[in-house]
């Protein structure tokens, strides 16, 4: 590989991580500036938590690549002693980060949360969300609209299964039934329908 290739192929993934890094910031913020006006962004079944905490990873990663690539373009031409302490504390801020995003995705997956359509009433979309955390498993009706979900207004669910939170999700969640009658919603899931969520409808 050439010089003149080296040096187009660094900057294009320095771009290329630029971009990528400006990207997720720019979810973070949507995310977190929708859950201000009391609703949740969700892209297919993931929610604005989930999408921060995704973003968080990508942005780090990122981070990592910008920092190794800006220490080897910014001391490409230095002398060896330079070149020795800006990489390597480069390396270490790397490292850093890298264990920072380990952390992230650890809290991240101590809880979660799933967005399941299961209806239209009324021309609206009718989601669970399926919450699952070290408290247990939880489950809380709303509407879809586009990219946001708000709760029900009047909704009641409870917490599934042993406070413990010793239950299996798969038999908790899924085979959702949407029920209507004039004034109400109701949402029937799990094995045999045990898990019950209602709602006025509006």
């Amino acid at each position: 590989m050439t010089a003149t290739t080296a040096t187009t192929a660094t900057r294009v993934v320095l771009g290329a991580a630029a971009a990528v890094l400006l990207a997720s910031v720019a979810v973070t913020v949507l995310a977190r500036h929708v859950a201000a006006g009391r609703g949740t962004l969700v892209v297919g079944a993931l929610g604005g938590t989930t999408l921060v905490m995704v973003a968080a990873l990508v942005a780090g990663v990122a981070l990592i690549v910008l920092i190794l690539g800006l220490a080897w373009w910014l001391t490409r031409r230095s002398g060896f002693w330079p070149q020795l302490l800006v990489r390597s504390a480069a390396s270490l801020l790397a490292v850093v980060v890298g264990l920072g995003l380990c952390v992230v995705a650890w809290l991240g997956a101590l809880g979660f949360v799933r967005y399941v359509d299961v209806g239209t009433v009324d021309g609206r979309t009718v989601v669970v969300a399926e919450y699952q955390s070290l408290a247990g498993l939880g489950a809380v009706l709303g509407y879809r609209d586009g990219w946001l979900v708000t709760p029900v207004p009047g909704a009641t669910g409870r917490e599934i299964g042993p406070d413990d939170g010793a239950v299996d999700p798969q038999a908790e969640f899924g085979g959702y039934r949407l029920e209507l009658t004039a004034d109400r919603v109701t949402v029937r899931f799990g094995a045999d329908g045990r898990n019950v969520l209602t709602a006025p409808r509006r």
